[in-house]
């Protein structure tokens, strides 16, 4: 964020992700950053709704600039900048209380967005309304191959709490609904404790590639997980990343915290791996921030860095 972008933030009262041009309507740009005030999703610690401005408070004075990993003769001493030609959209207006009708307007404005070539990321908000996005999305680029960032596999079937939709179910609805590839889908970080086998089950027999942050760190695996990435990448790809992938020692305002984490750097090589793709993620997320929960500041902080890096 300049110099100039700052006072403009100070002087307004206004903080626009990275301090990004504001535009409310779809227009050509290189991509947009929308709020999703919504988690009519969540079945236990609600606060998601609340994320988006979290969010756009925490990249407040955040250099577009990532500090490299490393600093050493030889090396460039800074990287491209995030977001060069993005815009903030605003907060898709979600209605608080209806999930399906929150998730046709993320479905209508994200379409409104693509058609114009954009490439979207979403500031949420609970993990259902992903789902919104990929409708959009795949609308417009086909079945998307998935980099899942996540410690439970959102693939119930929805019949223990009475409904299939909800956060926990998304990836089993976009996968029977054909919005994605299960061959170019990979989840990373899978680690909640289950009740049955029944999601994993259906990954499996689906053919989508599931890592524990144990599966992450073990060098046999390197090479295999590599490749899981990569081929996500070879065609139109999301990213999706509920913050509770992370370890909650370092974000722990999410709507279920998972012991055993992976850590900020871990979450980083992930996502430094869509690097590599023959063309740049159509879509991404950072999902289920709770503000308001015990350690919020830190929690969204450690989000907007995340950001940044996808946005690179």
């Amino acid at each position: 964020m300049s110099a100039e972008t700052l006072m403009g933030c100070l002087r307004t009262g206004l903080t626009p992700f990275l301090g990004l041009p504001v535009a409310l309507e779809p227009c050509a740009a290189a991509g947009v950053v929308l709020g999703v005030p919504c988690d009519a999703g969540v079945l236990h610690r609600p606060g998601a709704r609340l994320g988006p401005w979290a969010l756009r408070a925490a990249s407040m004075g955040l250099g577009t600039r990532p500090m490299p990993q490393r600093l050493r003769e030889g090396r460039e001493p800074l990287g491209p900048a995030a977001a060069e030609g993005w815009l903030d959209g605003g907060n898709i207006p979600t209605l608080p209380f209806s999930l399906k009708e929150a998730l046709e307007a993320i479905q209508t404005t994200v379409g409104a967005w693509a058609a114009f070539g954009c490439r979207t990321l979403l500031l949420g908000g609970d993990h259902a309304m992903t789902l919104g996005a990929l409708r959009a999305l795949s609308c417009h680029h086909g079945p998307l191959g998935l980099l899942h960032l996540d410690a439970h596999p959102d693939a119930a079937d929805g019949a223990a709490w009475g409904t299939d939709l909800h956060h926990g179910t998304w990836v089993r609805q976009a996968l029977e609904d054909g919005l994605l590839d299960p061959d170019r889908t990979v989840q990373a970080g899978l680690r909640a404790p289950r009740f049955d086998e029944d999601e994993l089950a259906f990954l499996s027999a689906a053919g989508v590639r599931m890592w524990t942050p144990a599966d992450l760190r073990d060098p046999l695996l390197a090479m295999r997980l590599m490749e899981d990435l990569a081929r996500v990448g070879e065609g139109p790809a999301y990213v999706s990343v509920d913050l509770d992938a992370l370890d909650p020692a370092i974000v722990p305002a999410v709507a279920e915290p998972v012991p055993g984490g992976l850590s900020l750097a871990e979450a980083l090589r992930l996502v430094h791996a869509t690097r590599a793709w023959a063309r740049p993620w159509v879509g991404a997320d950072l999902m289920e921030l709770a503000p308001e929960l015990e350690g919020g500041e830190a929690s969204a902080r450690v989000a907007a860095h995340l950001a940044l890096h996808l946005l690179v």
